[in-house]
């Protein structure tokens, strides 16, 4: 029997184990390769090396169709629209590039099952009580959504990051339009000097547009990789310039300076709810140890006259 727990143990250490290393450094391993230096690699190879067949990696042999087969249950327990929707979330935080819709539902699921191994160690070896096994075996369904939650906090952070890189791409954007610079050759300089999410965003638009995608087209498909209200305005904005003929400097300059207004705006609005924000921080932490520093010594002299009043 000793034997028996000995090995659940091992088994739930290890899927432990593996789904933190998978769900942290998965995206990294999976991260495409660089197609034009493999392009000046394939340049420089002998002939006869052309045509040798490549051997897939243990990635591709192994990893990759575990995860399809287990992101096809996850489908299956899932609605019907859970791939579009992870679609979705995957490119608002960027990473659709890095990590495929089968390799998340397939960490989605492999979740709960690893908190499952992790209970049964804990139920096993260490005594606990009634409400933290409650808690333990709420944890596995709720596990499901621990990715939900995290790319959902990706998503937060990378909006916020590209509203307030915004005013400063506008502010090169005009200078550089203003000085005779033509519209796509001035975005090009943008996103090369903004770094970021926002930087990366210009940098694929301008690739839709070497692809051979409208302008419009490529800018409606930044508008949906981001979802950034102050974005799409502008973006709304630059459409409506080029289809009826509008100055794209003025507009610019228009737009830039709205963007300054709307992030000084923003500050002032979150320097106006700290003072909110700081009255339960300072009632629950600070304000019990300012009583017990002020009121303390009086307390323990009462109690010192009360005990010699007291005693015969």
């Amino acid at each position: 029997m000793q034997n028996i727990y000995f090995y659940i143990m091992l088994g739930s250490v290890f899927l432990s184990v593996f789904l933190i290393i998978l769900f942290s450094g998965m995206p990294k391993i999976v991260k495409p390769t660089d197609k034009k230096r493999m392009d000046k690699l394939d340049y420089y190879q002998m002939p006869y090396s052309r045509e040798e067949k490549k051997i897939p990696s243990f990635m591709e042999r192994v990893v990759l169709p575990f995860f399809g087969k287990i992101a096809a249950v996850t489908k299956r327990l899932s609605p019907s629209n859970i791939v579009e929707n992870t679609r979705r979330k995957l490119e608002l935080a960027g990473a659709y590039e890095r990590i495929s819709v089968d390799m998340y539902l397939a960490i989605k699921l492999l979740f709960p099952v690893g908190i499952f191994f992790l209970d049964i160690i804990i139920f096993i070896f260490f005594p606990t009580s009634l409400l933290v096994k409650i808690i333990l075996l709420a944890f596995i369904p709720i596990s499901y959504f621990f990715p939900d939650i995290y790319m959902s906090s990706k998503i937060s952070g990378r909006q916020t990051e590209i509203r307030k890189t915004l005013p400063n791409a506008l502010d090169l954007l005009t200078i550089s339009v203003e000085a005779g610079m033509g519209f796509d050759h001035a975005l090009a300089r943008v996103a090369g000097n903004i770094k970021g999410s926002l930087g990366d965003e210009l940098n694929k638009m301008l690739h839709e547009i070497q692809l051979g995608f409208s302008r419009k087209d490529a800018f409606r498909n930044l508008n949906r990789r981001t979802e950034v209200e102050d974005l799409n305005t502008f973006i709304v904005l630059m459409i409506q310039a080029e289809t009826f003929g509008i100055s794209v400097g003025k507009v610019l300059r228009v737009q830039a300076n709205e963007m300054r207004t709307k992030r000084r705006q923003r500050a002032e609005e979150a320097g106006a709810k700290a003072p909110v924000k700081l009255v339960f921080p300072l009632i629950f932490c600070l304000f019990p140890a300012l009583m017990t520093v002020i009121i303390g010594p009086a307390v323990i002299r009462i109690l010192g006259v009360l005990a010699q009043m007291s005693s015969p």
